[in-house]
């Protein structure tokens, strides 16, 4: 495996595994994890899945038993604390790391990180669907709710030019892209950002939202896990059929709105 191929250190190992799985269909997560040095092989099939981060006292067994170069480990050690880290300025300075060590990374992977993790981006992208005017700054702060500074809307606008998600069109900037979306259960810190930032901006509309301008509801239920998947593909099927009945063409909608299906586990499995 070409682990300059790979940004997150959850994924890159998860497809070791199955490399590994397919040259040895006997070869089990907890024959790896005793290999390693791991104590219960569910903490790595947690790491594998990205639920859990790898602990650092692993990184050196692990590079030695995948047989890394120097270099190699090196860049492995960076995508796990990548992983771990924590604040902003500390995921932006791994990816500017990983990306001075490696020629073959895309220049574009921090500014998709950028893009991915602010849902304010794809804000501003729809609102350029919703009005057929030349949006400034100062326009596109009046017409959302929530409270953006001027330097950040500008920030997310220079940011969608130079990716070309918006382009200029007629003397206006237009939506490049009819959809843009991520796949669907790939660990990506990126991703985990933007579902904590629209979290906190889902509690915001709960206080400050009228009822009849939003829609919150949950119930709580027991599921049999091997279902998972066939719930999971369920919801993904109404997301769909929802879009299609309601998204309107551009320009032909007055209000934008975001939709955020909330689908996750209260508890550990029960042994019956």
């Amino acid at each position: 495996m070409d682990i300059y191929n790979y940004v997150n250190a959850s994924l890159y190992l998860r497809d070791t595994w199955l490399k590994k799985k397919e040259l040895n269909p006997n070869f089990s997560i907890r024959s790896w994890a005793q290999k390693l040095g791991i104590t219960s092989h569910s903490q790595l099939h947690q790491v594998l899945n990205g639920k859990r981060n790898l602990p650092s006292k692993y990184i050196m067994t692990i590079a030695r038993d995948l047989r890394l170069e120097a270099e190699e480990a090196d860049y492995f050690e960076k995508l796990v604390k990548l992983q771990a880290a924590k604040s902003e300025e500390e995921k932006l300075f791994y990816l500017n790391s990983i990306q001075r060590n490696n020629e073959t990374l895309e220049v574009y992977e921090v500014d998709n990180y950028e893009l991915i993790r602010n849902p304010l981006n794809f804000f501003i992208l729809e609102l350029f669907c919703l009005i057929d005017a030349d949006l400034t700054p100062i326009k596109i702060q009046k017409l959302l709710i929530h409270n953006y500074p001027l330097t950040e809307i500008r920030k997310s606008v220079e940011l969608l030019t130079k990716l070309e998600m918006l382009i200029l069109k007629d003397g206006s900037y237009r939506k490049a892209h009819e959809t843009v979306f991520t796949a669907n259960d790939i660990p990506n810190i990126a991703k985990q950002e933007y579902h904590k930032n629209i979290a906190e901006l889902a509690k915001e509309a709960v206080e400050k939202q009228d009822v009849e301008d939003r829609e919150f509801s949950g119930f709580t239920f027991g599921i049999r896990a091997e279902n998972l998947p066939q719930a999971k593909e369920e919801l993904r099927k109404f997301r769909e059929e929802f879009s299609q009945k309601f998204i309107e063409k551009d320009f032909e909608g007055n209000q934008l709105y975001h939709l955020a299906i909330n689908f996750f586990a209260i508890s550990n499995k029960v042994d019956q």
